[in-house]
């Protein structure tokens, strides 16, 4: 029989039957090796994240269900593959829930992180750049309080990497920190205009995401337009004002805009990178999402 008792995803690490609330933060029907259909989710509470598996009644469970919501969820815990110390659910029931059966605070995941320890660090680079329209730039959103608090409790995802309260600007941090390695490396990088490009790249998902219950989910922003459009026309409003340099403003749009590497990939770029920064911008971006999805995956 299905235990009673509530259970956290850091301590489903055995085989058993468990019945328990998780809110859902992806839903996506797929088709296994044998040809049939089945609706992958993404359980979440405020310790992580867990695979769950429905095989039955597929298309009418993905109506019902909403992402964002949270649920009671009845099923049996499987390693997978056997042998592998990995596990995820096989669904037999779930069952979407009123905001009065559940309490929010089950579902927040917020960063470890020290945020005033994060923002010196970012103001201290900004502090040491040089172009004195970059800096302008930067400071145009960094020496904002306002600004500041919202940037520091942002989401940087969903589902797929520094998917928390906090997440977006420990995102930032891991590239910059990144960035300013490769610099050492290749110091004939620019490097003003890389961590101008680090700081600016993902500010658009301060507008993608809604979090203020604990659960993630899409503004209507984010759902219809994407964090790197909205990247774009938050820097957009700042040249405006400061009547940035256009060579310089070109530089920082295509940084932004091709972050997520070659269009060829379909991972939501716009352009190529063409400059060796926005390479390196793309890289680390890349390498800072990858290990840690896979870390606590």
């Amino acid at each position: 029989m299905p235990k009673k008792e509530e259970h956290f995803i850091n301590k489903l690490d055995k085989p058993g039957f468990i019945e328990s609330k998780f809110a859902i933060s992806d839903k996506i029907v797929k088709t296994s090796t044998n040809g049939n259909q089945y609706l992958d989710v993404t359980l979440t509470d405020k310790t992580g994240q867990f695979d769950g598996r429905i095989f039955h009644d597929v298309d009418e469970i993905y109506e019902k269900i909403n992402v964002g919501s949270v649920c009671l969820v009845k099923g049996k815990i499987d390693e997978f593959p056997p042998g592998s110390g990995r596990f995820n659910m096989v669904i037999k029931s779930i069952i979407e829930l009123k905001e009065t059966d559940y309490k929010n605070e089950d579902f927040k995941r917020v960063s470890v992180n020290d945020v005033n320890i994060s923002l010196e660090f970012i103001t201290s680079t900004i502090a040491a750049v040089k172009n004195q329209d970059l800096k302008n730039l930067l400071n145009a959103f960094f020496s904002d309080e306002r600004f500041l608090n919202e940037f520091s409790k942002a989401p940087a995802a969903i589902v797929h990497h520094h998917n928390y309260e906090g997440g977006l600007l420990d995102h930032t941090v891991e590239v910059l920190k990144l960035s300013k390695t490769t610099t050492e490396l290749f110091p004939d990088l620019d490097k003003d205009l890389l961590y101008t490009g680090v700081l600016l790249h993902d500010l658009g998902k301060m507008e993608t995401y809604t979090y203020g219950n604990g659960i993630i989910g899409y503004s209507e922003e984010g759902d219809m337009l994407d964090h790197i459009y909205l990247s774009c026309e938050m820097v957009k409003e700042k040249i405006d004002l400061l009547e940035t340099p256009r060579e310089l403003s070109i530089k920082i749009f295509h940084m932004i805009l091709s972050h997520h590497g070659a269009v060829s990939l379909g991972w939501g770029s716009s352009v190529d990178p063409k400059t060796p920064e926005a390479l390196a911008l793309h890289y680390a971006d890349n390498l800072d999402a990858k290990v840690k999805k896979s870390l606590h995956s």
